[in-house]
């Protein structure tokens, strides 16, 4: 019964502590490893933004469409070769990441 409760709060914990997917160390350089920096050039933090939000804005930068005011050219090619799968990922891990 012991076992079964460890490994029961164990997966509750990995829930409130979802692990980065591969393809943010990409994002860590400017936005900070947990997403509050300020990147050059940008108006905004993204850690914590709605889900569809960056859904868009990282479909839109691998596009090369999307310009928010920051350093669209960086994005543009931090994206290029990102899939829709990690893109996918990226979205929500970030969505989930505490606003400063």
């Amino acid at each position: 019964m012991k076992k079964f409760a460890l490994l029961a709060l164990l997966g509750a914990a990995s829930l409130c502590f979802a692990e980065a997917p591969a393809a943010f160390k990409k994002c860590q350089m400017c936005h900070g490893p947990t997403g509050q920096k300020l990147a050059p050039g940008s108006k905004t933090i993204i850690a914590g933004l709605p889900k569809d939000k960056l859904l868009a804005d990282l479909k839109g930068y691998k596009a090369g469409t999307t310009d928010n005011g920051g350093n669209k050219n960086i994005m543009y090619a931090q994206m290029k070769n990102v899939s829709d799968a990690d893109i996918e990922a990226l979205a929500e891990y970030i969505s989930t990441l505490p606003a400063k």
